[in-house]
């Protein structure tokens, strides 16, 4: 018999909250620092043109509405017999993307995703496998497109670019099928060494405890990612690669719209191949939001690939695609917390499993 408690459909770990605040800090700082020490004056964005930066800014708004029409095709395709309610789904989704946007790895949105999908009555794993599931087509679309980049700047001449691309993108792959996909074609086993060192540590009793309770979420986390993971789910996942390539399209529309502007001539096909090539690399959780890496590896990617440099199109890109997406989608993220505080309802404790699945299956 399930208890039920007061609470709300969503809560986030403070340890996240610190993570959101500290990237829109650094996030902003860095543009501002890369702004003075490359002399781009708000002139010299003027130049560029009020209205390519409006239009920058729209493509990269649109794509929010295309993560919404995904998640809500992943939602109705995966979540099984059962369709849950998906009033709220557009808030949830954008306030996710905020949190993914604001801290250092882009995983982190999934903790919104999983809350609230719980909230609606979709088991604890299952939730946790939908909102992973989203993160794993947008990293092998995204690196798709990123080797597509790294082999064209490779037939350009630009060799330390292309490879360097080439290489974060076959980590970055490998990494995801092992954590997420591998789980879905065999049950993983936690090694009993675990519980042998564990019990050394912190007690047999303890140590007895913790593993079992490993096991335990490892095998629904197995489970749920093997429900999902099928043949009949295929016309689910065809429609989720194709709305991912259509958010990456827009992507690159914005930077275009920008670098012509700037007066480089090339195609919408060519700075999505740019978008995603430096998209690769600032992959890596080193800066939050990527904040610096990429605007220094879009730098050497248009040198290298272009001979063309200017720092003033790559802020302003930066400002439109990132700036932009931080306070619309932050904006939203405040309307859902205070919706979600507001109008807290009983449910389930399936919150507490989703959360122990969190804690013993996510990265740190």
């Amino acid at each position: 018999m399930t208890t039920e408690k007061k609470t709300t459909e969503f809560q986030l770990p403070k340890s996240v909250m610190k993570w959101v605040a500290l990237g829109l800090v650094l996030s902003s700082s860095v543009v501002i620092a890369i702004s003075f020490f490359s002399g781009v004056t708000l002139s010299d964005l003027a130049k560029l043109g009020y209205v390519t930066f409006a239009l920058a800014a729209a493509a990269s708004a649109s794509k929010l509405l295309v993560q919404i029409l995904r998640f809500r095709v992943l939602t109705l395709g995966l979540a099984g017999d059962r369709k849950p309610n998906l009033s709220g789904l557009a808030l949830a989704r954008i306030a996710s993307e905020f949190v993914s946007l604001s801290t250092p790895a882009t995983s982190m949105g999934v903790f919104i995703r999983t809350s609230w999908l719980s909230g609606k009555g979709v088991e604890g794993a299952k939730a946790l496998w939908i909102g992973y599931f989203e993160i794993l087509m947008e990293v092998y679309v995204g690196c798709g497109l990123g080797f597509v980049a790294a082999v064209y700047a490779l037939s350009r001449g630009a060799v330390v670019i292309g490879s360097s691309i080439a290489l974060v993108a076959t980590i970055i792959i490998i990494g995801y099928t092992f954590i997420f996909v591998v789980p879905a074609l065999k049950n993983i086993k936690v090694p009993h060494r675990v519980f042998s060192i564990a019990s050394r540590l912190v007690g047999g009793e303890r140590a007895t405890a913790i593993y079992l309770r490993a096991v335990v979420s490892t095998l629904n986390f197995s489970l749920a990612a093997r429900a999902i993971v099928k043949r009949e789910n295929v016309p689910v996942v065809i429609k989720v690669v194709g709305l991912t390539i259509i958010e990456d399209f827009l992507a690159g529309t914005a930077l275009w719209l920008v670098l012509i502007s700037a007066g480089l001539k090339i195609d919408p096909l060519s700075s999505v191949l740019a978008v995603y090539g430096v998209a690769a690399i600032a992959q890596l959780p080193i800066s939050i939001g990527g904040a610096g890496i990429t605007e220094l590896t879009m730098q050497a990617y248009l040198i290298y690939l272009y001979k063309f440099t200017s720092w003033a199109s790559i802020v302003l890109w930066r400002i439109a695609t990132y700036q932009v997406m931080l306070a619309i989608t932050g904006i939203v993220f405040l309307l859902f917390v205070r919706k979600s505080t507001k109008h807290a309802k009983p449910i389930p404790d399936i919150d507490k499993k989703t959360s122990q699945v969190i804690q013993d299956v996510a990265p740190d």
